[in-house]
């Protein structure tokens, strides 16, 4: 159940930030639905993985001010629903504008 209701939230941010910039814009749906689960996307993955860019400056940071060598930690990444969800959304909303602009191709 709290799957479901994780992937229910994210779906309706995803749409609701995409309906809301497409609005605000005064454009359709699909020119904005990619671009904004692909970001969505990207700050999922940004803030549930450890070890990354900002770990290691962070470490760089503490070992200069006090002179003590830090361990650094491995990257990793664990993806939670919300983040397949995204992926989900972003593969679709790709494919959707794919055909809706196939003409141009």
């Amino acid at each position: 159940m709290k799957r479901l209701i994780t992937v229910v939230i994210t779906l309706v941010v995803l749409i609701g930030l995409s309906f809301a910039l497409s609005h605000f814009t005064h454009t359709k749906l699909v020119d904005y639905s990619f671009l904004v689960g692909l970001i969505i996307t990207v700050v999922i993955w940004f803030f549930t993985s450890k070890g990354g860019i900002t770990s290691r400056n962070v470490d760089m940071q503490v070992q200069g001010t006090t002179g003590i060598k830090v361990d650094q930690e491995k990257f990793e990444f664990s993806p939670n629903i919300a983040f397949f969800t995204s992926l989900a959304y972003t593969i679709i909303t790709f494919l959707i504008m794919l055909f809706h602009y196939r003409s141009y191709f």
